[in-house]
């Protein structure tokens, strides 16, 4: 892969799983990288510190993903500090609702739309008015926008509104040199996942999987990296399968 040496990133959620896994990525490829938090201040400086031993250079910032002045803040404070924004991902999601829609509450509906759906949006807005000519931005998607399945009609429909701004965007921003794209995992072996997931699911999904297992975070951000690299200088407005072939 290409250095990111001298580029700044944003990576959301990035205190564990996934988001942890990009970010120390992305520093090892030489970027400076800022990762962001809602509570989990002490997981994200531990990451932080990490990337530092490593030789790498990182900052945590908190930002709620729900609550749109977070967002603008975010990225008014990672320009105060470092004078420009060259990639932006976006990995945090809000958590699975996975329940009939005829037992959705309305408070579940909302706060999945409310991170997932709305903060996402006013975030590939800030892209619009601040990011770099150039630059690379990566949401996250899921396979349930293409493989329905029953008791996921709220992820997959909060999620299915994330593609739909990430491509919109990729046309937008194409004249500026900017990339969007979406990386879709598929169950990937985080601790998120397995505190959500039955430990019998775990064990049908890998039964189901070509591969016979599931994804390691690390496999994620492989995908990342490869989105923000100029390896990838000619994808945009796409969504990378990273579901191992489960969907």
């Amino acid at each position: 892969m290409a250095s990111l040496a001298g580029k700044v990133a944003v990576i959301t959620g990035a205190s564990s799983g996934i988001g942890k896994s990009v970010a120390e990525r992305l520093a090892s490829d030489g970027a400076t990288v800022v990762i962001t938090y809602a509570k989990s201040a002490d997981k994200a400086q531990a990451v932080v510190t990490a990337i530092e031993e490593k030789g790498g250079k990182a900052l945590a910032l908190p930002a709620d993903f729900t609550v749109i002045s977070d967002i603008r803040n975010l990225f008014k404070e990672t320009l105060s500090r470092f004078n420009k924004l060259d990639i932006l991902v976006i990995s945090g999601s809000a958590p699975r609702v996975e329940k009939p829609i005829i037992e959705v509450t309305e408070e579940e509906f909302d706060y999945a739309f409310a991170f997932n759906a709305k903060g996402n949006f006013f975030a590939l807005q800030e892209v619009a008015k601040h990011m770099t000519d150039g630059g690379r931005v990566v949401t996250f998607s899921t396979p349930y926008t293409v493989q329905a399945q029953p008791n996921m009609a709220v992820t997959a429909g909060s999620k299915a509104a994330v593609e739909q701004f990430t491509f919109t965007l990729a046309k937008e921003l194409g004249s500026r040199g900017i990339r969007v794209n979406a990386v879709m995992p598929g169950p990937t072996q985080t601790e998120s996942f397995g505190s959500q997931v039955s430990d019998e699911l775990q064990a049908q999904l890998k039964s189901i999987a070509p591969l016979q297992r599931l994804a390691e975070p690390e496999e994620v951000a492989n995908a990342v990296a490869f989105l923000v690299s100029d390896e990838a200088s000619y994808i945009t407005g796409h969504t990378l399968h990273t579901t191992g072939g489960m969907a």
